[in-house]
């Protein structure tokens, strides 16, 4: 079936239902430490080909094929795609504070460094979530691009790339402030551990 049919609601649901399946399986078992590196790799890839698909549904749903600039096709394309990213990043990443409120050892300050464990979750959401701001960013730019239509001058033309710059920023500071989010609901909760000179381990209430 070609995508250009795919103009129903209904395949837009169901690519929906189906990528929030997968992560919650992906989430499910990330959590409980069952899930093997090819494992998360099969779970990560099935969600950015189920997010794509859906991007391509969402977009020839709202495609206009009477305007000049298809700009709610761009849309539609932004949103099912790197909307999809996000959303199942946000998802993971919520197992993963949940992980790491069980097992705390996972994360330890050292030294006023974070040292972090190995986790097939963790990388996986990482993955995700800067696909997800990188196309997000790439999309958006298409929109200005398609609001900006035949008008000319440097000025308009740079707005295309201040998504795109914005997303690049993103993508620089996002893990940073995932691990500043962690750290504070361990702190919160007092199971940050921190590792001292003397190479004693504490909690921090």
């Amino acid at each position: 079936m070609a995508i250009e049919t795919w103009d129903s609601p209904y395949i837009v649901i169901w690519l929906c239902l189906s990528i929030l399946a997968v992560v919650l399986l992906f989430g499910v078992r990330g959590y409980s430490d069952k899930v093997s590196g090819l494992e998360a790799a099969g779970y990560g890839m099935l969600i950015i080909i189920l997010s794509g698909l859906n991007g391509a549904a969402l977009g020839q749903y709202m495609y206009d094929d009477e305007a000049k600039y298809d700009v709610l096709g761009v849309l539609g394309n932004t949103l099912g795609l790197s909307g999809s990213l996000l959303i199942s990043g946000f998802i993971l990443l919520i197992f993963y504070r949940y992980r790491v409120v069980k097992h705390p050892e996972e994360i330890i300050v050292k030294n006023g460094d974070i040292e972090i464990s190995g986790s097939y979750l963790l990388s996986s959401l990482s993955i995700i979530l800067w696909l997800g701001i990188m196309l997000g960013g790439i999309g958006v730019g298409h929109i200005v691009m398609g609001l900006v239509g035949d008008r000319e001058g440097l000025l308009i033309a740079s707005t295309v790339l201040i998504p795109i710059v914005i997303a690049i920023w993103l993508m620089t500071k996002y893990s940073k402030w995932m691990f500043k989010y962690i750290v504070w609901v361990l702190r919160r909760k007092g199971l940050l551990q921190v590792v001292d000179d003397g190479s004693k381990s504490k909690d921090i209430d």
